[in-house]
C-alpha cells in the first residue's frame, strides 16, 4: 500500500509530515488519523501533481476513516518490518549525533551549531541556506526550526515545511540532516542486540553499562542520570567518574550543575552493540536539544 505513495529516489506523498513529530509509531498513526480532510486533500493534490498516485488515494483525500485506518496499519507493519529489526543500531547512531549537536550548542552557541550542521548547509545570518530542488525563500515568522538527525536522508539534508497550522500561519520548519558515519550498506539484522548488550554489561558491569547508555540518550546532570538509571545520586556520580576516567564520557560544569555527555569513544562502544540490560530505563526518550 505504501510503495506507490513513496517511490524510490523521488518526492511524492508527504507521509512524514502527516504522521508528525512523535516518539513512537503508535503516535505517528494517531497523528495521521486526526488530520483533517482539508489537510489530506491538499497533500494528495500536491503529490498527484508530482507523480501519478493510485486511484484509491481519493479516499484518503476525503478523510475516509476506513482507508486512513488501512494506511495506518500499513505504516505500523512497514515500521515493524524495515525499521524495528535495526532500531538498536539506529538509536545508538542518532543518540551520538544528538549528543554531538548538543555539545556544539552548549560549548559554542547556536550560530556555530547551525554553521556546522552539514557541508551543504550555510549559515549567513539571519538566513540558513539549504539545498533544495526548488529555489525559494521561506520566512518562518519567528517559529524557529527543528533539526532532526536521520539515517534515512542521504546524501543531502532535506528541508520540510509543515503548514498544518494553516496557510495563514508561519509554517513549522524541520531540517532532516544526514547522520554522520552511517555506512552505505544497511546494518545486518542477524546481529543479536541482547547478546551484544550482555557483552557490554560483562565488560563494564550491568549498572555501569546502563549509566553509559543513559548518558548517550542526551546530555544529563548527575541527578538526572540517577533518575534515568534508577540509582542514588552518589552511585551515579561514582559510575560517571569511572566512565570519565576511561574516556567514555565527558563532564563539564554549567552554572551550578555538571553535565555529562558521551565521548566519541563511548559512542563507538555503544554503536558496536546496543545495551539491552534490565537496570534502569535506558530506553527512555532522549532529551531533545
Amino acid at each position: 500500500m505504501l510503495a506507490p505513495l513513496l517511490p524510490p529516489h523521488a518526492l511524492s506523498f508527504d507521509l512524514f509530515t502527516l504522521c508528525g513529530l512523535t516518539g513512537s509509531v503508535e503516535g505517528a498513526v494517531e497523528n495521521l488519523r486526526t488530520r483533517t480532510a482539508v489537510r489530506l486533500s491538499a497533500e494528495v493534490a500536491y503529490a498527484d501533481a508530482l507523480a501519478p498516485l493510485p486511484r484509491w488515494i481519493r479516499h484518503i483525500a476525503e478523510a475516509d476513516r476506513e482507508y486512513i485506518d488501512l494506511l495506518g496499519v500499513a505504516v505500523s507493519r512497514a515500521h515493524r518490518a524495515i525499521v524495528a529489526p535495526y532500531w538498536p543500531q539506529i538509536q545508538a547512531r542518532l543518540n551520538a549525533e544528538r549528543a554531538g549537536h548538543g555539545r556544539a550548542l552548549l560549548n559554542f552557541g547556536v550560530e556555530h551549531m547551525l554553521a556546522n550542521l552539514h557541508p551543504a548547509v550555510r549559515w549567513r545570518p539571519p538566513v540558513l541556506e539549504v539545498p533544495s530542488p526548488c529555489e525559494a525563500d521561506r520566512h518562518l515568522g519567528g517559529r524557529g526550526i527543528v533539526v532532526i538527525p536521520s539515517v534515512f536522508c542521504r546524501p543531502l539534508p532535506i528541508p520540510v515545511l509543515d503548514y498544518s497550522a494553516g496557510e495563514d500561519e508561519p509554517p513549522e520548519a524541520w531540517l532532516f540532516v544526514p547522520a554522520a558515519g552511517v555506512p552505505d550498506a544497511s546494518p545486518s539484522p542477524l546481529t543479536d542486540p541482547v547478546a551484544d548488550g550482555r557483552a557490554l554489561a560483562t565488560l563494564l558491569g550491568r549498572t555501569r553499562a546502563a549509566v553509559l547508555r543513559a548518558v548517550a540518550a542526551g546530555p544529563v546532570t548527575t541527578s538526572g542520570l540517577a533518575r534515568r538509571v534508577g540509582v542514588s545520586i552518589s552511585a551515579a556520580s561514582q559510575h560517571a567518574g569511572v566512565l570519565r576516567e576511561a574516556g567514555l564520557i565527558a563532564t563539564q560544569r554549567v552554572g551550578k550543575a555538571v553535565l555529562h555527555t558521551t565521548t566519541t569513544t563511548g559512542e563507538t562502544l555503544l554503536a558496536g552493540g546496543a545495551f539491552d540490560g534490565t537496570t534502569g530505563s535506558p530506553g527512555d526518550p532522549p532529551t531533545p536539544i
